[in-house]
């Protein structure tokens, strides 16, 4: 596409006119434009067609349309004989349709995605080689490296063209023979079992990667330390559909280690510091390099006077013998810190200080010189940071008692003076006051801390940029923002500011939706024409595009970036997700013994391209082993995403169930239910939810004959609200923040529950997630639940049907080691004082619940985790009494971590069994709270 620079017209027109360009007013003549660029240009510029326009408007206006893939070479003439300025484009030639022949291996869709050119594209020859090199790069990857892609052109018409690329595969290029060259004919053979695995794959870099990777374990492993595999070489047949590799092994003794001299620290340890099974060097001194690391590894458990040698012997076979002899010494403790030198504040301030901040071998009170070294250089940034900008240590010295098993360790420190903030200025501010960005900054003259420094900075650029100034940049925050006197006592802060404009939006150019209709994206952005654009905007609209589903990126930048343009036009590109959705699944878990699962599920998410969806999912259980009840769930979905307008979504859940709601009795309950909704996020991590009249009917009865009761039937309707409020790093594996819900809600005769139910019901959970340390560079996550609950009853001529509504503890998602659905729950219907002729208690008066859930997460290997865990709670009743209102168990867990949330193994004991309960149970589910 080649396009006239932007300046260049009006350069011309005012020349032609022999003018100043100020001085030069005409009407723009653009009736030649499309009917649809004459309206883009009419709602970006409505005074278009009436006013005469300036060069420097008409030059907004070019800028403008420049941005629009219909047009290209766009120009304005001056005719010079007084009639308005002309307007001369052409019609850029597009593409009508992309059609693919012979892709077998690659899908059309994913070979689409890799070409990069889609109908109603611009016609651009470059673009569309560049695409089919792609394409011939992504075969190459994957194993066709004779792969050919032609593309043919046929015209249509002018103004269009159509694309046929035609694919010829080829045959596949495999790994047919993998060969090892090295004296070592024994480990050939070996690492040849481990790598032939590779043969007949595709010839790609994973292959041989996978290749490298599995030889590099091997040879690890086996204490093959400083073995190579170079290469490989490669051979081709005639028509290059097989290769031979060939590899080089290099330095192939196995080493054998020997440690003597070992007596309180064990063997297992030292070899897990030197991590044998992933350790390779190139060293030609290999024992005196491991012999190093053992010294370390000593060092930091303390034992401070140990030392490490190592002899290297040559054996038969390919094979060599390190041995260590290691001379422990004693583990050293640290007996006395001796402080002198000029200082504020008390001896133990800074004693404590170091042995925080050195390691935790210190902290346990031994001694370790290079930690103890680290400790001290962190108390010195320390004293910076707090003013002591002078602080240093002048010398330190140890001193060993008479049996050399503890140190006193001599620290001079010099503090020096404490810098002070004389002044804080700001230049280059004109939308704000200094006493405005001195609030801002929350600066005060005093101690100066070069910590609230870089907190000042950050209220400061923050400010600005939540006011539109998205250019603002602070010039010398790394060069002189503050400035010392002769003495380093007194410093002056200097805030150079450089504003930029206040940036707001003058339009909004949408692309990559070629489905999703336009009105959609604008209702998910925080800003509309006219707004102020700040980072929050940016980030909240974002957000809120990427939350709809539609869309599998989303990119939102001004078109005038890092330029003095103050309204500017904001281009939001995005790239769209397939909308249809199907999925399925299986499973089983050790419910009562055996039982297993499934469920498949279908949605399209963006009807027409208007946000609308709709779903479709299937669940099913069957019990093996006891039951043998099919328990099923169909729940019938739809989402209206724009109410009256706006951001409030309405949605219409109808659901169909037959479950198992009490194992002992083979009770079986019917339940069909209509729910009507509204839901609106009021931010990315607040949403709200309005169940308007959710109607539930309900029949119970039993597996067989010996089923106690009559059939019951019961309708409860309610309505209510729910709020949400995540501030969880990620909802599935989360390591840190919050998880707040609260719900209520609200029955009665009136909008449809059965005459004798008539109550109001409310929870509230918090769950805090806090990361308490690391193993393997991995978070250890402390997480901690309460929740709590209240029920009332209303009715005065009935009750609240407790198995329906009322607070239940027990089961996997509240306090486990007691099983669901059985007599292990709390209350259950002896506490509930039920005989064998009520089928159900009813809650005449009121009730709560609370219940406490804490657990400490921590990694294992990779993405295996372990867990410990402690649940409790408790139900009262009013007028109820219970002689043991509280249960609770501990237990351990193994968890998986998958993408949706962990796979967890439980084995949870309870602390307080009652006669006849199982001491403990197993629980198997996927995810956590």
């Amino acid at each position: 596409m080649i396009r006239t620079p932007l300046l260049k017209p009006a350069l011309i027109l005012a020349l032609s006119l022999g003018l100043p360009a100020w001085a030069v007013k005409k009407n723009l003549n653009y009736s030649p434009l499309p009917q649809e660029l004459q309206q883009d240009l009419e709602k970006r510029f409505p005074d278009a067609k009436k006013e005469r326009l300036s060069q420097d408007q008409v030059d907004e206006i070019l800028r403008f349309m420049q941005q629009k893939p219909q047009l290209q070479r766009l120009r304005v003439f001056d005719d010079g004989n007084g009639s308005p300025w002309r307007m001369d484009f052409q019609l850029t030639r597009r593409i009508s349709q992309v059609q693919w022949e012979g892709n077998k291996t690659i899908s059309t869709s994913e070979a689409a995605s890799l070409f990069g050119v889609k109908a109603d594209d611009v016609f651009d020859q470059q673009t569309l080689i560049e695409g089919g090199e792609k394409l011939r790069q992504a075969y190459r990857d994957i194993g066709f490296y004779n792969a050919v892609i032609d593309i043919e052109m046929p015209p249509e018409s002018p103004e269009s063209v159509s694309i046929l690329v035609r694919v010829n595969e080829n045959k596949r290029t495999r790994v047919h023979n993998i060969v090892l060259q090295s004296p070592n004919e024994d480990l050939n053979k070996r690492l040849m079992k481990e790598i032939d695995g590779a043969l007949n794959d595709p010839y790609t870099d994973s292959t041989l990667s996978k290749i490298q990777k599995d030889a590099r374990e091997y040879l690890s492993q086996n204490r093959y330390i400083r073995a190579d595999l170079v290469g490989p070489t490669a051979d081709f047949n005639a028509d290059e559909s097989q290769v031979t590799l060939t590899y080089r092994l290099e330095k192939t003794e196995k080493y054998n280690f020997d440690y003597q001299g070992v007596r309180f620290l064990a063997i297992r340890g030292i070899e897990n510091a030197l991590d044998l099974d992933n350790y390779y060097s190139a060293s030609p001194s290999v024992s005196a390099e491991l012999a190093a690391k053992i010294r370390s590894y000593y060092l930091s458990k303390g034992y401070a006077r140990a030392e490490v040698k190592a002899d290297e012997s040559e054996l038969r076979n390919f094979q060599r013998k390190v041995t260590f002899h290691i001379d422990e010494g004693p583990q050293v403790k640290v007996q006395k810190y001796n402080l002198t030198g000029r200082y504020s504040k008390k001896d133990s301030y800074y004693i404590n200080f170091i042995e925080e901040h050195s390691s935790a071998i210190v902290d346990s009170g031994y001694y370790n010189k290079d930690d103890i070294d680290a400790g001290l250089k962190n108390l010195i940034l320390e004293l910076q940071n707090n003013g002591y900008l002078q602080a240093k240590i002048l010398s330190t010295r140890t001193q060993y008692n008479k049996e050399r098993d503890a140190v006193t360790i001599y620290i001079n420190l010099d503090e020096g003076p404490l810098t002070v903030v004389e002044s804080v200025t700001f230049t280059g501010n004109q939308a704000f006051t200094p006493e405005e960005l001195l609030k801002v900054t929350r600066l005060r003259p005093g101690p100066l801390k070069l910590g609230q420094i870089e907190e000042a900075v950050a209220r400061l650029k923050n400010h600005y940029r939540e006011q539109g100034y998205i250019e603002m940049l602070l010039l010398n925050e790394r060069a002189d923002l503050v400035t010392y006197d002769e003495t380093n006592t007194k410093a002056t802060l200097n805030f150079k500011i450089f504003e930029g404009p206040q940036v707001r939006v003058a339009s909004i150019i949408l692309e990559g939706n070629t489905f999703t209709t336009d009105y959609v994206i604008h209702k998910e952005l925080e800003f509309d024409k006219g707004d102020l654009l700040t980072p929050s905007n940016l980030e909240e609209s974002v957000a809120r595009l990427q939350r709809t589903g539609f869309f599998g990126s989303v990119e939102i930048r001004t078109l005038e970036e890092k330029t003095n343009v103050a309204n500017r036009t904001v281009l939001v590109k995005v790239t769209e997700r397939d909308p249809g959705v199907f999925n399925f699944g299986v499973g089983a878990t050790n419910e009562r013994t055996l039982t297993l699962r499934g469920y498949t599920g279908i949605a399209y998410r963006n009807l027409w391209g208007t946000g609308r969806g709709i779903s479709l999912r299937l669940e099913g259980n069957y019990n093996v082993a006891d039951i043998k009840y099919l328990e099923s769930r169909v729940v019938l979905g739809y989402l209206e995403p724009y109410i009256f307008n706006s951001r409030v979504r309405g949605r219409i859940n109808v659901t169909r169930s037959s479950t198992v709601t009490d194992y002992d009795i083979k009770q079986v309950s019917d339940v069909r239910s209509t729910t009507y909704s509204l839901e609106k996020d009021f931010t990315s991590r607040i949403l709200g939810i309005w169940d308007l009249w959710s109607l539930a009917t309900i029949r119970d009865f039993g597996l067989d004959d010996s089923y106690p009761y009559d059939t019951l039937e019961q309708n409860i309707a309610t309505t209510g609200p729910q709020l949400d409020l995540d501030f969880r790093d990620n909802p599935f594996n989360p390591t840190r923040g919050t998880f707040t819900r609260w719900n209520a809600e609200f029955s009665t005769p009136e909008i449809g529950s059965s005459p004798t139910i008539e109550y109001w019901r409310s929870t509230l959970s918090f769950t805090h997630y806090w990361t308490v340390g690391s193993l393997s560079k991995q978070p250890v996550v402390w997480a901690n639940q309460v929740r709590g609950g209240y029920l009332k009853n209303l009715s005065k001529d009935g009750g609240v049907p407790w198995d329906k509504k009322g607070f239940t503890l027990g089961g996997q998602s509240t306090v486990r080691g007691y099983e669901a659905g059985t007599q292990e729950v709390f209350p259950n219907r002896q506490d509930l004082g039920l005989s064998d002729t009520d089928p159900t208690y009813y809650l005449t008066t009121d009730s709560t619940m609370y219940l406490i859930k804490s657990e400490l997460r921590f990694p294992v290997w990779e993405s295996l985790g372990g867990a410990l865990f402690y649940d409790g709670g408790s139900v009262k009743i009013h007028d109820l009494h219970f002689t043991d209102p509280y249960r609770d168990s501990t237990g351990f867990g193994i968890r998986y971590n998958t993408p949706v949330g962990p796979l967890s193994l439980e084995w949870a004991w309870k602390l307080d069994a009652r006669p006849g309960e199982e001491p403990w149970r197993f629980h198997l589910s996927i995810g956590t709270f």
